[in-house]
């Protein structure tokens, strides 16, 4: 392949289908030779374990943002994949760059526009937006950072319409306001065609809405800085939290742990991801909820490495740090008889 790599940015709000989406281009030929570079918010990563590459070409970029602390780091990596490249190490004719939830990618596009030292490597090739249907309006009402990640789109993937909760109306009248040139496409269990992804053409603001211009402008301004690291650009409120269980914990003790939280905070909970232990279970479960909406849980083929631990990450509205140790103190301390409860979200998928 000769001329620039063209990276495809895939960002979308907490909860709205990124890693899915992202799985299914990389079962696709023709995104086979793909470098991926995942940014996760919060000191324990699960996005990475979950994304299935096809190559040792995949990066995980961790505790920070690619909007705000991170975005030498994405430079550097870049930069590192390009010199593997050239020297046989790796081989990979196109990168995809999956953004946290909370990103801005304002300040990630500045940087790849921008940067001399990569400009011959790489060329922007399109921003791939997931949106979810079910919470997609309230989250565009709420959250700045959402609305700036579809207006920058080239491509809105509408993602859950298939569930009763979806509201495609309301989420499709506002992006007509955000993003009208925006093609949206519907997409179900991550499904979409490689080819509506590539060949978006380069990222031209003057195509996009107004304001998105001066956007850029403002990513051109160093962050500021406290203590050495540079200052998250989200709201304070707002918090990634990284937890781990030592035991395995039962199916029916996990689903009344969910349930009693779901009832308590639900709607402060933005993003749910669990890799789970269940007793007597040799694979893990993965968990994915966005507030109180839960997807069914899957059963991984096997876990990667020797780490059998329950491992969680949240991003929360409002919790202190006494709220978070007595939520996961009561997982712990659940009993429940073996499934003493009909149904139930792990116990159903587990009973014989």
């Amino acid at each position: 392949m000769t001329g620039p790599v063209p990276v495809t940015l895939l960002t979308g709000f907490l909860g709205s289908g990124k890693t899915t989406v992202l799985n299914r281009l990389l079962r696709d030929p023709a995104f086979g030779s793909t470098a991926v570079i995942v940014n996760e918010f919060g000191e324990i990563g699960l996005d990475h374990e979950l994304v299935v590459s096809s190559s040792d070409s995949m990066v995980l970029l961790q505790s920070g943002c690619l909007c705000c602390s991170l975005r030498g780091d994405l430079l550097e990596t870049l930069a590192d994949l390009a010199e593997r490249r050239e020297a046989g190490e790796l081989g990979f004719d196109r990168v995809a760059i999956e953004t946290t939830g909370l990103a801005d990618p304002a300040p990630i596009l500045h940087t790849l526009l921008t940067s001399r030292a990569l400009s011959d490597e790489y060329a922007v090739d399109g921003v791939v937006t997931t949106l979810d249907a079910a919470a997609g309006a309230g989250t565009l009402e709420r959250h700045e950072e959402a609305r700036r990640q579809a207006a920058v789109a080239d491509l809105i993937l509408l993602t859950k319409t298939d569930l009763p909760e979806a509201q495609e109306a309301a989420v499709r009248a506002a992006l007509a306001e955000l993003n009208p040139a925006a093609p949206v496409l519907k997409v179900t269990g991550g499904q979409v065609d490689p080819a509506a992804l590539t060949g978006l053409g380069h990222f031209d603001p003057q195509m996009k809405p107004a304001a998105v211009a001066g956007w850029l402008r403002e990513a051109a301004v160093p962050v500021p800085t406290r203590k050495g690291l540079a200052a998250q650009r989200h709201l304070d409120e707002i918090r990634a939290v990284s937890w781990v269980v030592e035991a395995p914990v039962t199916a029916d003790q996990f689903d009344l742990w969910m349930e009693l939280l779901m009832i308590r905070r639900g709607a402060d909970i933005l993003r749910l991801k669990a890799l789970v232990h269940l007793e007597d279970v040799p694979h893990p479960f993965v968990v994915h909820g966005v507030q109180h909406i839960f997807h069914p849980p899957v059963l991984l083929k096997d876990w990667q490495g020797s780490d059998r631990r329950t491992k969680f990450v949240l991003i929360v509205r409002d919790f202190t740090d006494p709220e978070l140790e007595e939520l996961f103190a009561g997982l712990a301390a659940l009993r429940v008889a073996p499934h003493g409860r009909p149904g139930g979200y792990l116990a159903a998928e587990t009973a014989e």
